[in-house]
């Protein structure tokens, strides 16, 4: 079974095209977790128009909390083998989840199956874009099948999972932990990073009318861009401190570090108080961080 955990606020709107992306799946033995983080809106009306239908619905309210409490306390209620994580504004292709299970069938030794991602227009399913950069056609997804070094270093560089990308083992969150519930913001790229940081095998899955679909609008998270940045900060700092991360990905993480903090000063985004002593370092070593990207930019 697959118990798929949607975390939703205020987002009444856009939740019935989400469930039904779920009742379109090919996939059929599934649970579907929906957790109210205390939304305002038609939330619980729009769910329980599905929860009457089709008892695989479920449907929990919390108080507002954020979005890691939310899936963490879904975490909790999963009976599933594998699960599957999905936002409320969010989309599956109808093949997702059954075409990821396939390959767990076939690969014993996968923990994480993640497939591509497209982005649509607020209201515009039917025209899928590869990137969030205007109309232009970015292959940007790392496409690799791997564990350890490989992955930790392309970790420590992109964030190239969306959160309904991956299919996942229940067994991953017993060796690795929950979402940080500290990070309102790329919380889903530190719990990748420990996915890779304590072995995760993650492979790669390009089945056809499988992709995981993300809409673009304007009160998306991702949007706002001081909250990023903090988040951004937390996962470098996160990284940075993990006892397993080598010294080549430090390096990386710590280049990553001074870069944002010196677009976070000159665009006044957010600036990382929590890390003073990281900041200050940043100040002090910035020459170093010049001539480290005049090296990247000759190779």
């Amino acid at each position: 079974m697959v118990s798929i955990i949607i975390p939703t606020f205020n987002y009444a709107h856009y939740l019935a095209n989400t469930l039904n992306s779920i009742c379109n799946q090919t996939y059929t033995d599934w649970e579907c977790i929906i957790i109210d983080d205390g939304s305002s809106d038609n939330t619980k009306e729009v769910v329980e128009q599905f929860v009457i239908k089709d008892n695989r619905f479920k449907f929990v309210v919390q108080s507002n909390q954020g979005v890691s409490i939310a899936r963490n306390n879904g975490l909790k209620l999963a009976i599933g083998e594998f699960i599957q994580f999905l936002d409320g504004d969010d989309l599956l292709q109808p093949n997702k989840l059954l075409s990821q299970l396939t390959v767990f069938e076939n690969n014993k030794n996968v923990d994480v199956v993640y497939n591509d991602v497209r982005f649509f227009d607020d209201e515009n399913t039917t025209v899928l874009k590869t990137s969030l950069k205007g109309n232009k056609d970015e292959n940007w997804l790392p496409k690799i099948s791997s564990k350890g070094a490989i992955v930790v270093g392309l970790f420590s560089s992109i964030n190239f999972m969306v959160i309904n990308a991956p299919l996942i083992k229940k067994t991953v969150f017993e060796k690795v932990g929950f979402f940080n519930v500290d990070m309102k913001a790329l919380e889903d790229w530190d719990f990748w990073m420990r996915c890779a940081l304590n072995d995760c095998f993650f492979q790669y899955n390009d089945s056809p009318n499988s992709f995981a679909l993300v809409r673009v609008h304007d009160g998306s998270l991702s949007t706002i861009k001081p909250l990023m940045n903090k988040g951004h900060f937390l996962f470098l700092k996160n990284a940075l401190l993990h006892k397993k991360t080598t010294i080549n990905n430090r390096l990386i993480l710590f280049v990553k570090y001074v870069e944002l903090f010196w677009d976070s000063v000159f665009s006044k985004g957010y600036i990382s108080f929590s890390s003073i002593g990281l900041t200050l370092l940043s100040i002090i070593l910035f020459p170093f961080f010049l001539i480290i990207k005049l090296v990247r930019l000759i190779k």
